[in-house]
């Protein structure tokens, strides 16, 4: 059976996990649309100088998102 503590720390603990989701959601939403901003920089308006390192922040933040 469970500490007292347990049941009093257990909303904090739950806001906590709350959080944690909410921010890779967060960021895995931004770096998708990071990389099609640089998929949309790169094919209709040939700026590859832009487009590719805004598509490669928006797949760091992708995977980062995931892992």
């Amino acid at each position: 059976m469970g500490d007292w503590k347990d049941a009093v720390l257990f909303p904090l603990r739950a806001a906590g996990a709350v959080a944690k989701i909410t921010g890779r959601v967060t960021i895995g939403i931004v770096g998708f649309l990071m990389m099609g901003g640089g998929l949309f920089l790169l094919s209709p308006l040939h700026y590859p100088w832009v487009g590719l390192p805004v598509l490669a922040v928006g797949l760091l933040l992708l995977v980062r998102a995931v892992f």
